[in-house]
């Protein structure tokens, strides 16, 4: 088995997805047209071209477009149990995955306890359906500071449900970290994870906000450290995670292609990374991709795809004693795939 059929069969975890944007695009047009909303393209190869980013603003519009889509409790079923779908499609057998809550509670004008029991419905179908699972990280959007506390509130009261952490997503460009220091530390305070987007738009300061000012645990993207040997330095020697999305970045015109993307240098410095597929559909990719590609364009050996994803388990929110079961059970798979 060559290396780029190893990196599409070996089982994974994915740590960085939001769930809206991952709906594919026949099931948008079908929930576009149950629910009477008209969207600029009544096919897949319309949405494919309406995918093609210009800019980050533009990525962001679309992804509302997308999330206007949702109107029920069986929609959010739906793209729930269609996600859990394509995980067993790719044999990812464990993420956590962001959905944007508020924005949906204002589009829809469901309440966030119908909508997370729609969300819910389908996860548990999935888990008895594909045998995969996931828990929920409760985003704020960086651009609606006004609605922090209203986030957070309901992610704490989501814990029973699902919900493991705090997210902080959307443009970083005019709403730093420091605008969310206290709705952090009050996640902090009461046991919730904390794991926002940083230095993706923005450069280092943004990681080093998002680690000092907001107790991230984990920073989403984060690709802009590289720029910051001090920044380095301390990723590495607090083993802090960065959430990688390599098509993402390149999609969104944070680097012009993946000759230039930091990837396998932040990697060559011994960071603890992860990958993650973002927003597969808008950016023409899944996970599946995102791993044959450290092969083919990051020149990934077999023991780094191993090591790369274990990290994810590492890196993740399970307890220590569930992370041990699933690294035994990658492990073993990694075993047996060498001997195909």
């Amino acid at each position: 088995m060559d290396l780029s059929e190893f990196a599409r069969r070996m089982p994974k975890a994915e740590l960085h997805i939001h769930l809206e944007g991952s709906i594919i695009p026949r099931t948008l047009l079908t929930l576009a047209k149950r629910n009477h909303v008209s969207l600029p393209a009544d096919n897949e190869a319309g949405l494919a071209e309406l995918y093609r980013f210009r800019n980050f603003d533009q990525f962001l519009d679309t992804y509302m477009m997308i999330t206007n889509c949702l109107r029920t409790p069986d929609d959010y079923r739906l793209i729930a149990y269609e996600y859990g779908s394509e995980c067993a499609r790719q044999n990812i057998r464990y993420a956590e995955v962001t959905f944007t809550i508020l924005t949906n509670t204002r589009l829809t004008n469901l309440s966030w306890q119908e909508i997370l029991q729609g969300l819910n419905a389908g996860r548990e179908q999935a888990h008895t359906d594909f045998g995969v699972w996931w828990q929920w990280i409760f985003d704020i959007v960086r651009n609606l500071p006004d609605t922090q506390e209203s986030v957070v509130n309901i992610a704490l009261a989501a814990q029973e449900l699902g919900v493991i952490a705090l997210g902080l997503g959307g443009n970083e460009e005019g709403f730093p970290p420091e605008l969310f220091e206290d709705t952090f530390e009050r996640a902090k305070r009461e046991n919730l994870h904390r794991v926002p987007h940083a230095g993706e738009i923005s450069g280092p300061k943004s990681v080093w906000s998002a680690i000092k000012l907001l107790n991230a645990e984990r920073i989403g993207h984060g690709v802009r450290s590289i720029e910051d040997p001090r920044l380095i330095e301390y990723l590495w020697s607090n083993s802090v995670p960065l959430e990688i999305c390599p098509t993402s970045n390149i999609c969104l015109k944070v680097y012009p292609d993946y000759a230039h993307h930091p990837l396998r240098k932040l990697w060559d410095e011994g960071l603890l990374l992860t990958i993650g597929s973002d927003d597969p559909p808008m950016f023409g990719t899944d996970l599946n991709n995102e791993y044959q590609l450290l092969v083919k364009e990051f020149g990934f050996t077999q023991t780094e795809l191993e090591r790369i994803s274990l990290n994810a388990i590492h890196a993740s929110f399970l307890s220590q004693g569930k992370k041990r079961k699933l690294e035994r059970e990658f492990k073993n798979e990694f075993e047996r795939l060498v001997k195909l």
